[in-house]
């Protein structure tokens, strides 16, 4: 009798991540300040001060950030003072590709590249990450591995930096939708 629900199982098992993963997640056209807008997921909420406190280590709050009700999928917009013009976008692609690597024990670009949206040059780094847990600590931490599609763009001596981030696990779900969100940034 059991060997009769193995197979119904497996398909299940099959089936389930593929029709979540083709489910389109709703956006709303959002206004992160006066003159930058861009599309968020419409079951995402505005960041509050501890969210931003538990997740970033700054001395600077973004200036926009989302997360999902459960806390586990972000997108933040940053901005940092930079004497980069426009002209230096791949200087500044080349910049932040070695800081990105830096930053993680593990890295697999699926996207690096110099983009044009919306009529704006954009450094397009599109990757997943693994940082390894420290066997030293005492909270023998697991390893950590992320899915994030990170932009960076110059106007007025300010670098954007729009950032969206999700576990592995539930990229698949996400993926689609953080291109939707990033290919709809739009300066006025």
């Amino acid at each position: 009798m059991l060997q009769l629900f193995k197979p119904i199982v497996v398909l299940i098992l099959l089936v389930v991540p593929v029709v979540l993963a083709a489910q389109e997640i709703p956006l709303i056209k959002t206004d992160v300040t006066k003159n930058i807008s861009l599309l968020v997921p419409s079951e995402f909420i505005p960041m509050g001060p501890q969210d931003i406190r538990n997740k970033f280590i700054s001395y600077r709050d973004p200036i926009a950030g989302y997360t999902s009700e459960d806390r586990s999928v972000d997108l933040v917009v940053n901005i940092s003072k930079t004497p980069w013009s426009n002209e230096d976008m791949d200087l500044l692609k080349e910049f932040y590709e070695n800081n990105i690597r830096n930053l993680f024990d593990e890295i697999d670009f699926v996207k690096n590249e110099i983009q044009e949206i919306n009529g704006r040059s954009y450094a397009v780094f599109e990757f997943t990450t693994t940082v390894k847990g420290d066997p030293n600590s005492l909270r023998n931490q697991a390893p950590v591995h992320d899915y994030r599609q990170v932009l960076y763009t110059v106007e007025d001596f300010n670098v954007y930096i729009f950032t969206f981030y999700c576990p592995t696990r539930v990229k698949d779900r996400w993926q689609a939708t953080a291109k939707k969100i990033m290919s709809s940034i739009m300066f006025d």
